[in-house]
Order: structure tokens, then C-alpha cells, then sequence
């Protein structure tokens, strides 16, 4: 809960339209990573797309972990992603890095 804006945030995974409909069950599709918002904990709103990929088989970022720190947002993140070598993740699910994010002005 953010005192100033009188709201709940979260970092939570969004499905986009585009993958909502496809071969792939939207509780398996973790490529997009979202900020929202409620005023009452019941309706949410989407407000950002914050860390988004193409590749649902294989790209994911999900259960942030995150603090306010100022007007930023601070997060570590599990994270699915291609190694520099370009090998991939085994899915989406299976992470293999830990990555640390800033989300500069949240409430913008």
C-alpha cells in the first residue's frame, strides 16, 4: 500500500491479448511482468508492462519480490532468459537467473 497515492501496487504477470488466445494456457504464460494497482484489493488495473519478451515457451519473469524505495520500485525478480551464449531456459517456469530491476517513477 502507497500512503501517497492511496493505492496497492504489485508486480504481477500479465497476459497480453496476443497470447490470451493461443495454443498456450495463460497460467503458463509468465513473459510479461506488470505493475498494478487497486484501490480496494478486489479490481485491478494494469498499469505498465514492465519486462516483456516475445518467446512464451521459454522467457519468464515471475515471483517478484519488491520494495518502494523512494518513487522507485526495487525488485528481484526469477527469471527465464537466454544465456549470452543464446542457450534458452528449459520453459518459462524453469528459471535460470536471478535478476535485480529499478522501476524509475512508479507512480507516473
Amino acid at each position: 500500500y502507497d500512503e501517497r497515492t492511496k493505492r496497492y501496487w504489485a508486480l504481477a504477470n500479465h497476459v497480453p491479448k496476443e497470447y490470451r488466445l493461443s495454443e498456450r494456457r495463460p497460467d503458463q504464460t509468465r513473459n510479461t511482468l506488470a505493475l498494478i494497482s487497486s484501490a480496494d484489493l478486489k479490481a485491478w488495473e494494469v498499469k505498465k508492462d514492465l519486462l516483456t519478451d516475445l518467446d512464451p515457451a521459454t522467457v519468464g519473469f515471475q515471483y517478484a519480490d519488491w520494495l518502494f524505495d523512494g518513487d522507485d520500485i526495487i525488485a528481484a525478480v526469477r527469471t527465464a532468459f537466454p544465456e549470452a551464449d543464446g542457450t534458452k531456459a528449459h520453459t518459462a517456469h524453469d528459471a535460470n537467473w536471478l535478476t535485480f530491476h529499478r522501476f524509475e517513477g512508479f507512480r507516473e
